[in-house]
């Protein structure tokens, strides 16, 4: 299904519009992207729910979105909008003692693709 494809990074459904047209196999959907990030410093943060959705609606492609590594709450979030991938990443936050939960991660936190869409390949 992404194999050999490209995935976007997009901020807004306009992006993730322009993306599938251009043939991407997916979108991720970012707060900010990484340029941007590393340009005005500072860390980012999950993307809004409300974005997501958008994006969501938008496109046809499957959408991905990160969270903060050990935010398990955010992941939650994400699995409830029900996006197709969900990245636990340190991209957005570093871990650490003060940023990162000890409690036992949702099961949300792990890259996955739902049930509903897996194919014969998707189970070796």
């Amino acid at each position: 299904m992404l194999k050999g494809g490209v995935i976007m990074d997009v901020i807004d459904a306009t992006q993730a519009r322009i993306a599938e047209d251009a043939g991407a196999v997916a979108v991720m959907a970012l707060e900010r992207v990484p340029a941007d990030i590393r340009k005005e410093g500072g860390v980012a943060r999950m993307a809004d729910p409300a974005v997501v959705a958008a994006i969501m609606d938008a496109v046809t492609i499957p959408v991905m979105a990160k969270c903060r590594i050990g935010h398990f709450a955010e992941a939650r979030v994400l699995e409830a909008l029900g996006v197709d991938f969900i990245d636990e990443s340190e991209v957005l936050t570093p871990p650490t003692r003060s940023t990162t939960s000890t409690s036992r991660p949702s099961r949300a936190l792990r890259l996955r693709l739902p049930r509903a869409r897996r194919g014969p390949a998707a189970d070796r």
